[in-house]
C-alpha cells in the first residue's frame, strides 16, 4: 500500500494537532506529508512547525501561502483546518480535483456555503470526513455499545467554562478585521457563538448514539455592548433543546463568564430503565437488573455498574488513521462522520442560533435547509 500523499491548509492550533497525527502515520509508512499551506507565512515557518512536531523535517515538504500551489501539488488528500468564517471555495475546488477531504468542524457558519461543499463532494465521489474526533473516543464507543438495544430517553450536557479559558489562536485576526487578541473563538462573527464552536462536539456524539436531530429550540443570555472586551461578544449563557428523530431529547447548557477562572461540567445519558454518568475517565451506569420489583430497595452498590472502557489511542490520531486508511484502501466504511452525515450536526447548532434570534421558536432542520422562510439565514454574510 503506497503512502497517502497529504496536503494541509491551516496550520493553527487544530491544524498543528493534525500535523502531529499525520506525522505519526508517516512514520508508520501510511502517509507522506507533501504540502503545508497557511494564509500567513509565519505559520509555515519550519522552526515554528518543529516546535509542535519536533522531529519533522521540512526538506522535502512544500511550504506555501498560495492555495493554488497547494491544490496543484499532486496530493491525494487534503486537511482543511481554518476558521469557519474564512472559507473561499477551497473545499469545492479540491473536491472538483478529486482530492479526498478532511474538513474541520464547523465546516462553515453559513448553510448555503456548506450545502455547496456537500454537493461538490457528492458529485466528485470522493472520501470525506469532518473532524468529529470524539466519535473515536473509547468512552463514547463504550456508551454506544452499552446502549445497544436500549430505548434512549434523554441526554443532558452542562459545561460552564471561563471566558478567559479561550486560547489564543495562530491566525493574526487583528490584521484581518477580527479580535485584536487573536482569541477568535470568543467572537460571534468568527466562531458562530459557543453552541456552534464548542457545543457541536457533544451534539455530534449524541448523534453517534441516537441518530439525526429533527428540531432545535434555544434561548441565549446575550452580553450587552458595555460588557464586551477585546471583541469577546459571544453570549453569557445558552440553553438549547434538541429533538431527535427517534424521540430522544437532548438538553445542552453552556456558559462563558468572566472572572470565574474555573470550569464545571457533567453529562448524563438516560434510557427507559437507567442512566449513564459520563466523566473524563469513567462510564458509570445506574440501574437495577435483578428480579422486579425487588422485595427491598437495592443498595447503592447494587445499582452502580462501571462500564468497561477498552484502551485506545488518542482520538485525534484515531480519526486521522481512519481517514488515511479509508483513502488508501478506497473504503469509505471506515469513516464515522462523512461530510453528508455531518451536515445534520452543523444544521442543528446553526439552527439553535436561529431559534434564539426568532425568540426561541422551534426550528425543524428540514425546513431550515430547504424552506424559503429560512433562506436569509442560510446566506453567507459578506
Amino acid at each position: 500500500m503506497n503512502p497517502v500523499r497529504i496536503g494541509m491548509l491551516g496550520l493553527g492550533q487544530r491544524g498543528l494537532q493534525h500535523l502531529k497525527a499525520v506525522y505519526q502515520l508517516q512514520q508508520e509508512g501510511l502517509a507522506q506529508i507533501v504540502t503545508l499551506a497557511d494564509a500567513f507565512a509565519a505559520n509555515v515557518e519550519p522552526a515554528k512547525l518543529q516546535q509542535y512536531v519536533p522531529d519533522l523535517s521540512t526538506d522535502e515538504i512544500q511550504l506555501t501561502t498560495d492555495v493554488d500551489v497547494l491544490l496543484n501539488s499532486n496530493v491525494d488528500a487534503l486537511y482543511l483546518s481554518i476558521p469557519p468564517n474564512v472559507h473561499k471555495g477551497e473545499v469545492v475546488r479540491a473536491a472538483q480535483k478529486g482530492i479526498h477531504l478532511f474538513v474541520e468542524k464547523p465546516m462553515s457558519l453559513f448553510l448555503d456555503e456548506a450545502i455547496e461543499m456537500q454537493t461538490a463532494i457528492a458529485d466528485a465521489g470522493i472520501i470525506s470526513t469532518v473532524g468529529f474526533q470524539q466519535r473515536f473516543d473509547v468512552r463514547h464507543d463504550a456508551v454506544k455499545q452499552y446502549l445497544a438495544g436500549k430505548q434512549g430517553v434523554m441526554v443532558s450536557y452542562t459545561r460552564h467554562g471561563p471566558l478567559e479559558g479561550h486560547s489564543t489562536k495562530h491566525t493574526p485576526t487583528e490584521a484581518v478585521g477580527g479580535p485584536g487578541n487573536r482569541v477568535w473563538t470568543a467572537n460571534r462573527a468568527w466562531s458562530g457563538m459557543t453552541v456552534v464552536e464548542g457545543g457541536i462536539h457533544p451534539l455530534d456524539v449524541w448523534r453517534y448514539w441516537f441518530g439525526d436531530v429533527d428540531w432545535v429550540q434555544a434561548t441565549y443570555s446575550h452580553r450587552p455592548p458595555t460588557e464586551i472586551v477585546d471583541g469577546a461578544d459571544n453570549p453569557y449563557a445558552y440553553n438549547v433543546i434538541f429533538g431527535f428523530k427517534n424521540g430522544v431529547i437532548g438538553n445542552m447548557i453552556l456558559s462563558r463568564l468572566r472572572r470565574v477562572y474555573q470550569s464545571y461540567g457533567e453529562e448524563q445519558i438516560l434510557w427507559t430503565e437507567g442512566r449513564i454518568e459520563l466523566t473524563d475517565d469513567a462510564v458509570i451506569a445506574y440501574h437495577y437488573d435483578g428480579p422486579y420489583p425487588p422485595t427491598v430497595n437495592p443498595t447503592a452498590a447494587e445499582l452502580r455498574h462501571e462500564v468497561d472502557v477498552p484502551d485506545g489511542e488518542n482520538s485525534t490520531l484515531a480519526i486521522s488513521r481512519a481517514f488515511v486508511t479509508a483513502v488508501a484502501q478506497n473504503d469509505p466504511t471506515r469513516i464515522r462522520s462523512p461530510f453528508d452525515d455531518a451536515m445534520n450536526s452543523l444544521a442543528a447548532v446553526l439552527g439553535a442560533n436561529i431559534s434564539d434570534t426568532l425568540g426561541g421558536k422551534r426550528v425543524y432542520l428540514e425546513e431550515l435547509l430547504t424552506g424559503d422562510e429560512f433562506a436569509r439565514f442560510r446566506q453567507k454574510v459578506a
